[in-house]
């Protein structure tokens, strides 16, 4: 799986830290959507609370391996664990790059109920990301995007780009990673143990198998 570049990342949260602080006044005039909530928890959760398993995913919404493991292992995992009641699947945003930054912003703006939803048309759209990017378009296709789960025009997604309490909660989030060690997008973390994205992520029958293991290990 593709490395993370450490300095980036750090810049990445770094820069979220700062717009989140404001100048030295706190004054704070940026406009916020008034459906926006900044939920407690870090990460977005699908699943039973008390589900015996917890896989935790540090994602990147530019990172093509993310992408693979989003579009074809994530459906099983949904199917055959999360709608069982077997696994509880927390997200944790984990920005690379200034895009990243843009997009989670927008992710979280939409609210927790819509974030998986805006993630799956990053995650679809993703080649155009990276071809809008250098063409100079990617404002004009967040704005397209972003008007597909509720954010209506320019000013709205500006705001949620500005809005602190977000950008706070997504350097929060990411530097949960580093108790963790994490280094790599995507890495899980099972239970608490650390699972690099090695062979029994890269399909969806070698994670199934994978996870039935982690499940026969508990006390029954």
């Amino acid at each position: 799986m593709a490395l993370v570049s450490r300095p980036s990342a750090l810049i990445s949260v770094l820069a979220l830290m700062i717009a989140a602080c404001g100048n030295a006044t706190g004054d704070d005039k940026t406009p916020t959507p008034a459906e926006t909530t900044v939920p407690a928890v870090l990460g977005h959760v699908k699943g039973a609370e008390d589900a015996p398993l917890t896989v935790i995913e540090y994602a990147s919404p530019t990172c093509s391996h993310c992408k693979h493991f989003h579009d074809d292992v994530m459906p099983m995992v949904e199917e055959k664990f999360i709608s069982t009641g077997k696994v509880k699947f927390v997200f944790r945003e984990y920005p690379l790059n200034d895009i990243d930054v843009a997009a989670y912003a927008m992710a979280n703006c939409a609210g927790d109920d819509r974030f998986f939803d805006v993630l799956d048309d990053l995650f679809e759209h993703q080649n155009d990301v990276f071809d809008a990017s250098k063409d100079g378009k990617l404002e004009a296709l967040f704005l397209d995007i972003a008007a597909r789960h509720g954010i209506a025009d320019k000013k709205a997604f500006d705001a949620c780009l500005a809005n602190r309490p977000i950008r706070q909660r997504i350097a929060d989030t990411m530097m949960t990673g580093d108790s963790f060690g994490v280094r790599a997008t995507p890495t899980f973390i099972v239970n608490g143990q650390v699972k690099v994205a090695d062979g029994d992520v890269h399909s969806a029958d070698a994670f199934e198998t994978y996870l039935n293991a982690e499940l026969e290990k508990l006390p029954q």
